[in-house]
């Protein structure tokens, strides 16, 4: 007679996983595949992680502390006070529960769908308006996303796209962008519906094409629908608003092609010396401007398309502080980014402090860094993480003004 085995069941792939045909990791309570894509991950005969998980987004936790716990006549941030300054009291709260569906938003108009926001349980901390939420910690973010087609029309670069990047090789899609971005700072009443249908026209053309595979072609599709996005979205025009969710999804796409390609440094690694010949320096700026540009890319991406879930009244189901990510990381320093040559790159690479932020970390680069480290990138998620006020105190116990 056989003997009958005593091996456990053998786990079976998520749905999700199942449908795409592709292989699952079995992680739980999601798989990393669900998770990076904001996917439901249902295991057979298991409850849905979107069951076991409910929680607001909270990628910098959108309450601020009741009091910031920063000493303007002390500067000496400790752990302790790094550690109330990014995990307040109370970091569960919900800022969309309660509002009112009639609250106006500031600056994307209408994009917040009429619900009827319940409370779910008891709260203790009073609930804040959403304009205010607004106000102290995406204003700050929403304004440099406002002037991105300024930005890119006249400097070239943008916080996530390095000024150096497209000097030697633009792509027809960043081409197109350039092009629309110039005709979207000449709008005024009477062109405005000519030059919005452009852009439509030309972001049709975008999504007509296949998906590149080398990174610059990549890198370049993302920041095309970023500006089309953003041009969409602030150009008041309600028309505009009904096809922005379309493009997202399209977005996103590209941004997962982007991750398969990236190398993330981790905090812990060392600095390695740079060589003294200027050849092997060249190389290495040119791949670090490349890979630098795509990861920002890569996380502002999805920190858009959160901030307008948030505006949506459709906040994420999986909430892991890292924008639904798997891992990533950054450099955070205002001295590499703002290099405008390799000699003046290995000079700060060998000179000067750079931060490596990993999964929105900022612990180390509050505690240690200085204001003039902090470039308009890093103020964009500082402001999120800290509020503006919070932000101006830590620049301020710094010794500088934000």
């Amino acid at each position: 007679m056989a003997r009958a085995s005593t091996a456990p069941p053998r786990r079976k792939s998520c749905a999700a996983c199942v449908a795409a045909k592709r292989r699952c990791d079995l992680a739980v309570p999601f798989c990393s595949r669900c998770r990076h894509r904001d996917n439901v991950c249902e295991y057979p005969g298991r409850q849905s992680s979107s069951e076991e998980i409910n929680c607001p987004i909270s990628t910098w936790q959108m309450e601020a502390p009741h009091v910031l716990p920063i000493s303007i006549q002390n500067s000496d941030f400790s752990s302790t006070i790094i550690t109330d300054i990014i995990d307040p009291v109370d970091s569960d709260w919900n800022p969309m529960n309660g509002l009112e569906a009639n609250v106006p938003l500031d600056p994307f108009g209408d994009l917040l769908i009429a619900s009827n926001f319940e409370l779910m349980m008891p709260r203790t901390k009073p609930l804040r308006p959403l304009s205010e939420i607004i106000a102290s910690k995406l204003q700050f973010a929403v304004d440099v996303l406002k002037n991105a087609p300024s930005m890119m029309v006249l400097e070239t670069q943008l916080p996530w796209c390095h000024s150096q990047l497209y000097k030697k090789y633009m792509p027809r899609v960043m081409q197109d962008a350039y092009s629309c971005c110039s005709l979207y700072m000449s709008r005024n009443e009477t062109n405005t519906p000519v030059i919005m249908s452009l852009l439509d026209a030309r972001t049709e053309d975008l999504l007509s094409t296949p998906q590149p595979t080398t990174l610059i072609e990549l890198l370049a599709r993302a920041h095309a629908l970023l500006l089309y996005q953003i041009m969409r979205l602030f150009a008041g025009d309600v028309r505009s608003h009904a096809t922005a969710n379309a493009l997202f999804g399209t977005l996103e796409s590209t941004v997962d092609a982007l991750y398969d390609n990236l190398y993330f440094p981790s905090p812990s690694e060392s600095t390695k010396l740079l060589p003294l010949s200027m050849d092997p320096i060249i190389n290495f700026w040119e791949w670090w401007i490349l890979q630098e540009s795509a990861r920002r890319t890569m996380l502002l991406t999805f920190y858009f398309i959160q901030i307008y879930k948030v505006l949506q009244g459709n906040p994420s189901t999986h909430c892991d502080g890292k924008l639904g990510i798997t891992s990533h990381s950054w450099y955070l320093s205002a001295q590499l980014w703002n290099s405008q040559s390799a000699f003046d790159f290995a000079v700060a690479w060998a000179e000067k402090d750079h931060f490596v932020v990993r999964d929105l970390d900022f612990t180390a680069a509050l505690a240690n860094a200085q204001p003039d480290d902090v470039d308009l990138f890093g103020r964009m998620l500082m402001v999120t993480l800290l509020g503006i006020d919070g932000a101006k105190a830590w620049f301020y116990a710094k010794g500088a003004i934000m």
